[in-house]
């Protein structure tokens, strides 16, 4: 009877002991894995960590129709993410944008363009890396700042003629005037100088 007692009392405090070790070894395990999940993970860049540029890229729109040679330009959007310029003629006509997008990877963008335009390039504009991408009588712009990036984009539009968009009499048909290479980076020159514009009036 009495040895029945050490026996069960015995078993008892080895089942506490192996209880008491395995709960102590998942303690351990949980401290030990916790630092492995984290180290590996890469911190994204904070969305709005770059400069500030203001409406419209800090630009005017007597600055925009300089660059781009486009007379009767208005500003048919403008707030602070995106800006929109527009002649009488409307969307087939000359088209100006600019775009500011925070926390967004430029990579994303550039994969798009490489899907979608004749020519993507890399450029480097006052500091700031990205792309430059163009297909006929279109240029596109992309810088990145930490994990924002802005966009200058301008379209000649369907009338092809740069300008007002109105063809002067006797003048070709749309795309057979002044020729697509020569349109075309025309409009790589005018992203070139809008972005440049808008950097050096950027806020840190």
């Amino acid at each position: 009877m009495f040895t029945r007692v050490i026996h069960r009392r015995s078993i008892a405090v080895v089942a506490a002991v192996a209880a008491l070790s395995l709960v102590a070894s998942c303690g351990d395990d949980s401290k030990d894995s916790s630092p492995q999940t984290t180290q590996g993970e890469a911190a994204p860049g904070a969305a709005g960590a770059g400069p500030f540029f203001g409406n419209c890229g800090g630009v005017e729109v007597a600055e925009v129709s300089k660059a781009t040679g486009f007379d009767g330009l208005t500003n048919t959007v403008r707030n602070p993410s995106v800006c929109e310029w527009v002649t009488p003629e409307g969307d087939i006509g000359p088209q100006v944008s600019f775009n500011w997008y925070r926390g967004s990877p430029i990579g994303r963008e550039r994969a798009t363009e490489q899907l979608t335009r004749d020519s993507v390039t890399d450029i480097e504009i006052s500091g700031g890396k990205g792309f430059l991408a163009s297909t006929t009588g279109l240029c596109e712009l992309g810088i990145a700042f930490g994990a924002d990036f802005f966009e200058w984009s301008a379209s000649v539009g369907a009338t092809a003629g740069g300008g007002s968009g109105q063809p002067s009499p006797g003048a070709p048909a749309p795309g057979q005037g002044q020729a697509p290479d020569a349109a075309t980076e025309k409009m790589c020159d005018a992203v070139k100088q809008l972005g440049t514009l808008t950097i050096s009036r950027s806020q840190k």
